[in-house]
Protein backbone atom coordinates (compact mmCIF):
# COMPACT_ATOMS: atom_id res chain seq x y z
CA UNK A 1 0.00 0.00 0.00
CA UNK A 2 2.77 2.25 0.97
CA UNK A 3 4.21 1.90 -2.26
CA UNK A 4 0.85 2.94 -4.12
CA UNK A 5 0.89 5.72 -2.65
CA UNK A 6 3.84 6.90 -3.45
CA UNK A 7 3.68 6.14 -6.85
CA UNK A 8 0.17 8.54 -6.72
CA UNK A 9 1.60 11.01 -4.64
CA UNK A 10 3.87 11.65 -7.82
CA UNK A 11 1.64 10.49 -10.49
CA UNK A 12 -1.56 11.94 -9.32
CA UNK A 13 -0.43 15.74 -9.44
CA UNK A 14 -3.43 17.17 -10.59
CA UNK A 15 -0.63 17.48 -13.45
CA UNK A 16 0.27 20.75 -13.65
CA UNK A 17 -3.71 21.05 -14.18
CA UNK A 18 -6.24 22.73 -13.68
CA UNK A 19 -7.16 20.25 -10.80
CA UNK A 20 -3.90 18.62 -10.27
CA UNK A 21 -4.76 15.08 -9.02
CA UNK A 22 -3.38 14.09 -12.70
CA UNK A 23 -6.02 15.94 -13.76
CA UNK A 24 -5.38 16.59 -17.54
CA UNK A 25 -8.17 19.05 -17.98
CA UNK A 26 -11.26 20.55 -17.07
CA UNK A 27 -13.66 22.48 -19.38
CA UNK A 28 -15.71 25.52 -17.58
CA UNK A 29 -19.05 25.57 -17.21
CA UNK A 30 -21.11 27.73 -19.59
CA UNK A 31 -24.31 26.24 -17.89
CA UNK A 32 -18.59 18.64 1.00
CA UNK A 33 -17.97 14.93 1.49
CA UNK A 34 -15.55 13.41 4.37
CA UNK A 35 -13.62 10.64 4.56
CA UNK A 36 -15.83 8.40 5.46
CA UNK A 37 -17.76 8.92 2.02
CA UNK A 38 -14.87 8.26 0.75
CA UNK A 39 -14.46 5.15 2.83
CA UNK A 40 -17.82 4.04 2.01
CA UNK A 41 -17.61 4.68 -1.78
CA UNK A 42 -14.68 2.17 -1.97
CA UNK A 43 -16.72 -0.53 0.07
CA UNK A 44 -19.47 -0.17 -2.22
CA UNK A 45 -17.56 0.12 -5.34
CA UNK A 46 -18.97 -3.23 -7.21
CA UNK A 47 -21.86 -2.44 -5.89
CA UNK A 48 -22.28 0.61 -7.57
CA UNK A 49 -20.37 -0.86 -10.95
CA UNK A 50 -23.07 -3.17 -11.38
CA UNK A 51 -25.88 -0.86 -11.27
CA UNK A 52 -24.35 1.31 -14.28
CA UNK A 53 -24.67 0.87 -17.71
CA UNK A 54 -21.71 0.54 -20.35
CA UNK A 55 -21.86 1.33 -23.80
CA UNK A 56 -19.25 0.94 -26.24
CA UNK A 57 -18.59 3.33 -28.67
CA UNK A 58 -15.20 2.38 -31.24
CA UNK A 59 -13.68 0.96 -28.20
CA UNK A 60 -14.65 3.73 -25.47
CA UNK A 61 -16.73 2.56 -22.99
CA UNK A 62 -19.75 5.23 -22.12
CA UNK A 63 -20.17 4.61 -18.50
CA UNK A 64 -23.60 6.03 -17.11
CA UNK A 65 -26.60 4.99 -14.36
CA UNK A 66 -29.80 4.22 -15.73
CA UNK A 67 -31.33 7.70 -14.71
CA UNK A 68 -28.80 9.08 -17.76
CA UNK A 69 -29.30 7.19 -20.52
CA UNK A 70 -30.66 9.38 -23.02
CA UNK A 71 -27.41 11.70 -22.08
CA UNK A 72 -25.30 8.74 -22.55
CA UNK A 73 -27.10 8.17 -25.73
CA UNK A 74 -25.90 11.57 -26.83
CA UNK A 75 -22.65 11.31 -25.74
CA UNK A 76 -21.80 8.49 -27.43
CA UNK A 77 -22.50 9.82 -30.73
CA UNK A 78 -20.79 12.85 -30.36
CA UNK A 79 -18.18 10.72 -29.86
CA UNK A 80 -17.84 8.82 -32.70
CA UNK A 81 -18.19 11.89 -35.01
CA UNK A 82 -15.20 13.26 -33.03
CA UNK A 83 -13.10 10.70 -33.02
CA UNK A 84 -13.24 11.16 -36.70
CA UNK A 85 -13.01 14.56 -36.35
CA UNK A 86 -10.03 14.08 -34.36
CA UNK A 87 -8.29 12.25 -36.56
CA UNK A 88 -8.91 14.09 -39.70
CA UNK A 89 -7.80 17.56 -37.82
CA UNK A 90 -4.61 16.64 -36.05
CA UNK A 91 -3.62 12.84 -36.67
CA UNK A 92 -4.63 12.01 -33.30
CA UNK A 93 -6.23 8.53 -32.04
CA UNK A 94 -8.05 7.59 -28.84
CA UNK A 95 -5.96 6.34 -26.43
CA UNK A 96 -5.76 2.15 -25.53
CA UNK A 97 -7.96 2.90 -23.09
CA UNK A 98 -10.46 5.53 -22.88
CA UNK A 99 -13.67 5.76 -20.91
CA UNK A 100 -16.35 8.38 -20.74
CA UNK A 101 -18.41 8.52 -17.41
CA UNK A 102 -21.75 10.63 -17.02
CA UNK A 103 -20.36 12.26 -13.76
CA UNK A 104 -22.76 13.54 -10.80
CA UNK A 105 -20.02 14.25 -7.98
CA UNK A 106 -16.53 14.38 -8.36
CA UNK A 107 -15.74 11.41 -6.04
CA UNK A 108 -17.28 8.97 -7.61
CA UNK A 109 -16.12 10.01 -10.91
CA UNK A 110 -12.38 9.85 -9.50
CA UNK A 111 -13.61 6.26 -7.41
CA UNK A 112 -15.40 4.59 -10.44
CA UNK A 113 -12.89 5.89 -13.10
CA UNK A 114 -9.60 4.73 -11.34
CA UNK A 115 -7.83 1.79 -12.04
CA UNK A 116 -8.16 -1.06 -9.48
CA UNK A 117 -4.69 -1.19 -8.51
CA UNK A 118 -4.89 2.53 -8.02
CA UNK A 119 -7.87 2.68 -5.92
CA UNK A 120 -6.30 1.64 -2.53
CA UNK A 121 -3.96 4.81 -2.97
CA UNK A 122 -5.86 6.85 -4.03
CA UNK A 123 -8.27 6.86 -0.45
CA UNK A 124 -4.60 7.27 0.77
CA UNK A 125 -3.90 10.22 -0.74
CA UNK A 126 -7.08 11.33 -0.48
CA UNK A 127 -6.17 14.69 1.49
CA UNK A 128 -3.53 15.28 -0.74
CA UNK A 129 -5.92 16.23 -4.00
CA UNK A 130 -9.43 15.72 -2.50
CA UNK A 131 -8.99 20.06 -1.84
CA UNK A 132 -8.79 20.80 -5.58
CA UNK A 133 -10.97 18.86 -6.80
CA UNK A 134 -13.50 19.71 -4.82
CA UNK A 135 -12.40 23.69 -5.62
CA UNK A 136 -12.77 23.24 -9.36
CA UNK A 137 -16.25 21.18 -8.89
CA UNK A 138 -18.52 23.66 -9.15
CA UNK A 139 -17.03 25.38 -12.30
CA UNK A 140 -16.25 22.29 -14.43
CA UNK A 141 -17.90 20.97 -16.73
CA UNK A 142 -16.07 18.06 -17.83
CA UNK A 143 -12.95 16.75 -16.89
CA UNK A 144 -10.25 14.02 -18.57
CA UNK A 145 -7.86 12.42 -15.92
CA UNK A 146 -4.89 10.57 -17.36
CA UNK A 147 -4.24 7.59 -15.07
CA UNK A 148 -1.28 5.80 -17.19
CA UNK A 149 -2.65 3.60 -19.87
CA UNK A 150 -6.44 4.65 -18.79
CA UNK A 151 -7.97 8.17 -19.82
CA UNK A 152 -10.87 8.83 -18.05
CA UNK A 153 -13.73 11.78 -19.03
CA UNK A 154 -16.26 12.74 -16.91
CA UNK A 155 -19.07 14.80 -18.39
CA UNK A 156 -21.86 16.20 -16.00
CA UNK A 157 -25.54 15.43 -17.28
CA UNK A 158 -27.80 18.22 -17.91
CA UNK A 159 -29.23 18.56 -14.78
CA UNK A 160 -25.99 19.36 -12.95
CA UNK A 161 -24.94 21.47 -16.08
CA UNK A 162 -27.33 23.71 -15.12
CA UNK A 163 -27.23 24.61 -11.42
CA UNK A 164 -22.73 24.44 -12.10
CA UNK A 165 -21.10 27.82 -11.28
CA UNK A 166 -20.94 29.58 -14.81
CA UNK A 167 -18.89 33.05 -13.93
CA UNK A 168 -16.03 31.46 -16.05
CA UNK A 169 -17.58 30.03 -19.03
CA UNK A 170 -19.61 33.94 -19.51
CA UNK A 171 -16.44 35.60 -20.25
CA UNK A 172 -15.41 32.48 -22.93
CA UNK A 173 -18.32 30.44 -24.79
CA UNK A 174 -21.09 32.16 -27.18
CA UNK A 175 -24.02 30.82 -24.99
CA UNK A 176 -25.70 27.80 -25.55
CA UNK A 177 -29.34 26.68 -24.44
CA UNK A 178 -29.89 23.56 -26.31
CA UNK A 179 -28.76 20.67 -23.45
CA UNK A 180 -28.21 18.06 -26.60
CA UNK A 181 -25.79 20.96 -28.40
CA UNK A 182 -23.48 21.75 -25.41
CA UNK A 183 -23.05 17.68 -24.40
CA UNK A 184 -21.88 17.21 -27.94
CA UNK A 185 -19.23 20.07 -27.57
CA UNK A 186 -18.49 18.68 -23.81
CA UNK A 187 -17.81 15.63 -25.59
CA UNK A 188 -15.79 16.85 -28.80
CA UNK A 189 -13.80 19.13 -26.24
CA UNK A 190 -12.74 16.28 -23.92
CA UNK A 191 -11.74 13.57 -26.75
CA UNK A 192 -9.52 16.15 -28.08
CA UNK A 193 -7.79 16.59 -24.59
CA UNK A 194 -7.66 12.71 -24.21
CA UNK A 195 -6.25 12.32 -27.62
CA UNK A 196 -3.72 14.72 -27.25
CA UNK A 197 -2.83 13.64 -23.64
CA UNK A 198 0.63 11.73 -24.51
CA UNK A 199 1.93 14.83 -25.99
CA UNK A 200 1.84 16.95 -22.85
CA UNK A 201 0.81 20.21 -24.43
CA UNK A 202 1.04 23.28 -22.55
CA UNK A 203 -2.42 24.67 -21.25
CA UNK A 204 -2.87 27.05 -23.88
CA UNK A 205 -2.16 24.80 -26.58
CA UNK A 206 -4.09 22.15 -25.09
CA UNK A 207 -7.08 24.55 -24.79
CA UNK A 208 -7.12 25.88 -28.25
CA UNK A 209 -6.95 22.92 -29.90
CA UNK A 210 -9.94 21.57 -28.36
CA UNK A 211 -11.81 24.89 -28.94
CA UNK A 212 -10.96 24.93 -32.32
CA UNK A 213 -12.07 21.34 -33.11
CA UNK A 214 -15.22 21.89 -30.89
CA UNK A 215 -16.12 24.79 -33.86
CA UNK A 216 -15.23 22.34 -36.84
CA UNK A 217 -17.65 19.66 -34.91
CA UNK A 218 -20.69 21.94 -34.32
CA UNK A 219 -19.84 24.29 -37.61
CA UNK A 220 -19.66 27.63 -36.19
CA UNK A 221 -17.73 29.61 -33.63
CA UNK A 222 -18.06 28.78 -30.19
CA UNK A 223 -15.93 30.98 -28.94
CA UNK A 224 -17.47 35.03 -27.65
CA UNK A 225 -15.69 37.37 -29.89
CA UNK A 226 -15.19 40.18 -27.45
CA UNK A 227 -12.71 38.07 -26.24
CA UNK A 228 -10.46 39.35 -28.33
CA UNK A 229 -10.76 42.62 -26.80
CA UNK A 230 -9.70 40.77 -23.41
CA UNK A 231 -6.62 39.19 -24.58
CA UNK A 232 -5.91 43.72 -26.11
CA UNK A 233 -6.43 44.85 -22.76
CA UNK A 234 -5.34 42.26 -20.41
CA UNK A 235 -2.07 42.96 -18.55
CA UNK A 236 0.63 41.60 -17.93
CA UNK A 237 1.17 39.80 -21.38
CA UNK A 238 2.89 36.71 -20.73
CA UNK A 239 3.31 33.24 -21.34
CA UNK A 240 0.02 31.63 -20.14
CA UNK A 241 0.36 29.47 -16.65
CA UNK A 242 0.22 26.21 -16.57
CA UNK A 243 -3.40 24.44 -15.32
CA UNK A 244 -2.02 24.35 -11.67
CA UNK A 245 -1.16 28.13 -11.61
CA UNK A 246 -4.03 28.96 -13.49
CA UNK A 247 -6.42 27.26 -10.65
CA UNK A 248 -5.19 30.24 -8.66
CA UNK A 249 -5.62 33.08 -10.84
CA UNK A 250 -9.13 35.11 -11.47
CA UNK A 251 -12.04 34.26 -13.84
CA UNK A 252 -11.18 37.28 -15.65
CA UNK A 253 -7.54 36.09 -15.93
CA UNK A 254 -8.31 32.42 -17.19
CA UNK A 255 -10.32 33.87 -19.58
CA UNK A 256 -7.40 35.66 -21.02
CA UNK A 257 -5.06 32.58 -21.05
CA UNK A 258 -7.88 30.30 -22.34
CA UNK A 259 -8.87 32.56 -25.14
CA UNK A 260 -5.35 32.84 -26.25
CA UNK A 261 -5.06 29.68 -27.24
CA UNK A 262 -8.12 29.46 -29.11
CA UNK A 263 -7.07 32.55 -31.37
CA UNK A 264 -3.36 31.39 -31.72
CA UNK A 265 -4.84 28.39 -32.76
CA UNK A 266 -7.31 29.35 -34.96
CA UNK A 267 -4.89 32.10 -36.83
CA UNK A 268 -2.13 29.25 -37.62
CA UNK A 269 -5.01 26.92 -39.08
CA UNK A 270 -5.71 30.01 -41.44
CA UNK A 271 -1.94 31.22 -42.34
CA UNK A 272 -0.46 28.28 -41.89
CA UNK A 273 -2.80 25.15 -42.44
CA UNK A 274 -1.42 22.22 -41.57
CA UNK A 275 1.55 23.22 -39.44
CA UNK A 276 0.19 21.97 -36.15
CA UNK A 277 -1.13 18.84 -37.54
CA UNK A 278 2.55 17.98 -38.79
CA UNK A 279 3.67 18.87 -35.66
CA UNK A 280 1.22 16.88 -33.65
CA UNK A 281 3.34 14.06 -34.84
CA UNK A 282 6.90 15.41 -33.90
CA UNK A 283 6.57 14.90 -30.52
CA UNK A 284 7.62 18.07 -29.88
CA UNK A 285 8.69 18.74 -26.05
CA UNK A 286 5.80 20.75 -24.43
CA UNK A 287 8.44 23.77 -23.26
CA UNK A 288 9.65 24.15 -27.13
CA UNK A 289 5.63 25.02 -28.33
CA UNK A 290 6.39 28.52 -27.99
CA UNK A 291 9.65 28.53 -30.03
CA UNK A 292 8.14 26.50 -33.05
CA UNK A 293 5.49 28.17 -33.01
CA UNK A 294 7.28 31.95 -32.79
CA UNK A 295 9.73 30.55 -35.74
CA UNK A 296 6.80 29.58 -38.09
CA UNK A 297 4.97 32.90 -37.65
CA UNK A 298 8.44 34.89 -37.96
CA UNK A 299 8.26 36.75 -34.45
CA UNK A 300 10.87 36.31 -31.47
CA UNK A 301 11.11 34.53 -29.27
CA UNK A 302 11.59 36.46 -26.56
CA UNK A 303 8.77 39.12 -27.07
CA UNK A 304 6.12 36.21 -28.82
CA UNK A 305 3.99 36.87 -25.84
CA UNK A 306 3.76 40.45 -25.85
CA UNK A 307 3.48 40.65 -29.24
CA UNK A 308 1.33 38.13 -30.31
CA UNK A 309 -2.26 39.66 -28.92
CA UNK A 310 -1.76 42.73 -31.43
CA UNK A 311 -0.81 40.55 -34.13
CA UNK A 312 -4.30 38.52 -33.56
CA UNK A 313 -6.59 42.06 -32.90
CA UNK A 314 -5.43 43.07 -36.44
CA UNK A 315 -5.88 39.44 -38.44
CA UNK A 316 -9.33 38.75 -36.98
CA UNK A 317 -9.99 42.39 -37.23
CA UNK A 318 -9.25 42.50 -40.57
CA UNK A 319 -11.52 39.12 -41.69
CA UNK A 320 -14.71 40.05 -40.15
Amino acid sequence: MRAVASKLSKEIRFTESRCDLLLVDYCFCTYPHNSLCFASSLINLTGMTDRRQHQMTNEIKVVYKPDDTDTADVVREAAKRALALIRESWSLEKPQDCRIYIMTSWWGFFFQSTPWIWRIGLAATLPLWSFRARRVWPYSAAWTQNYGRRVAIGIKPPRLLEVSDKSIGKLLYVEEKDSQAKLQQLTCHELTHACSVQLKLPAWLNEGLAMVTVDRFLGKQTIRDDTLEVIGSFKPRGRPPSYRQQSRLSAEAIAYHTAIGYWIVRYLEEVHPGFLKQKMTSHIASQTWDYEISAVLGIEPGVFWSTIPDVLIAHFNKTK
